[in-house]
């Protein structure tokens, strides 16, 4: 067995660890294995990191073979009992579920009890539509804050490097190794700043104001949009897109300016009445009145109301909106949960904030796929 200590002086904390628990007590850990199933695979390096007062220090327990497996999970035990709290990158459903089975082989009693695990990537999962659409892997999250890896291989390709080590040790292998944990260990400590746009969510934004823009498409078909300006004090490191099929948010990081991109429908919308039961319908019109005008036409030209028919037309330029926020609230069918409200004619200021928060709000509530 080996242990390999690096420090990395004058770090800091990029996050206030402190919301979570005392700086000298979070223990961020990593593991690596030659393979996912617990039962069939074996332990080969558990890497560390924690602050002192000199900077973040890395601490390596490395199994020379897959005899030292139960060394390393006993000098990492001992170390580990100095800290509370354990932070890794999706380690609840991996990296500690396979720490306490192995444990639990060699009979460690006590094996991270009353540890308190802070999973980051857990943490930052509500980002994943509005900063990573495609993949939320640690390695994304670093390219998106900038953050370089001498790293060239992934825990997978690691495998076959250390079973060969296995045979016949070399100093580039035990180097590939150990280079691949030490740096997704640190890179817990970079990432920690992805943190600070979980602030966006129900963020204070300040309204500036809007303009139109005409803008052709690939076909040459002309379209309108109009462009949502805001301001916010929130502080993050770098500045990010993001978009939805019809909404595209630009956020800035350099002056808090936020523009959200909608674009303008040309169409016909209907207003449904709730009160359906005051109305009646006239088929040849197709449109709803309300019964105390209707009564003055002749019998035939109307009939009862219903859910569906209790409608007016209403022709113009329309925006989606997150939920009944202007008035009135129009659609293109009763059973269409898409919401739009006249434009400009219905909007107005004092609900630009909120409307704008709505809209950024989408990022934190999507599924698969939003048409919003």
């Amino acid at each position: 067995m080996q242990v390999i200590d690096r420090l990395y002086k004058g770090y800091r904390p990029l996050y206030p660890i402190e919301e979570f628990c005392p700086v000298g007590k979070a223990l961020f850990i990593d593991i690596e294995t030659t393979g996912l199933k617990k039962e069939t695979t074996s332990l080969y390096l558990i890497g560390c990191g924690h602050y002192t007062d000199e900077g973040f220090a890395t601490k390596l327990f490395f199994a020379e073979t897959g005899a030292e497996e139960a060394l390393i999970l006993s000098a990492f035990d001992s170390f580990a009992r100095s800290f509370t709290h354990l932070f890794h990158f999706n380690g609840n459903k991996f990296d500690i579920p396979y720490l306490l089975y192995k444990a639990g082989l060699y009979d460690m009693d006590g094996f991270l009890k009353d540890t308190v695990q802070i999973d980051i990537y857990r943490l930052c999962k509500p980002l994943r539509y509005l900063l990573f659409p495609e993949t939320m892997r640690q390695k994304a999250i670093e390219e998106f804050l900038g953050i370089g890896r001498e790293d060239k291989y992934t825990g997978g390709e690691l495998i076959e490097v250390y079973q060969e080590y296995e045979k016949r040790p070399t100093d580039q292998a035990f180097c590939d190794l150990i280079t691949h944990n030490r740096e997704d260990v640190l890179g817990m400590h970079n990432i920690m700043p992805i943190l600070y746009y979980l602030s966006f969510k129900d963020a204070p934004l300040s309204y500036v104001g809007y303009h139109t823009n005409r803008y052709s498409d690939y076909a040459g078909n002309e379209h309108e949009e109009v462009i949502f300006e805001y301001r916010t004090d929130i502080s993050f490191p770098r500045s990010f897109t993001a978009k939805t099929e019809t909404m595209y948010v630009k956020a800035s990081c350099d002056d808090g300016k936020i523009l959200i991109r909608l674009p303008i429908y040309v169409q016909e919308m209907k207003i449904y009445f709730d009160n359906y039961r005051d109305y009646c319908y006239l088929p040849e019109e197709d449109t709803a009145i309300l019964k105390t005008l209707a009564y003055s036409l002749p019998k035939g030209r109307y009939q009862k109301a219903t859910r569906d028919t209790a409608y007016q037309r209403v022709s113009g330029t329309f925006l989606k909106q997150p939920h009944s926020l202007f008035r009135p609230v129009l659609c293109t069918d009763r059973k269409d949960k898409k919401k739009y409200f006249r434009f400009p004619e219905d909007f107005n200021k004092e609900a630009a904030e909120e409307f704008g928060r709505s809209l950024i709000n989408i990022f934190f509530s999507m599924k698969r796929t939003s048409s919003t």
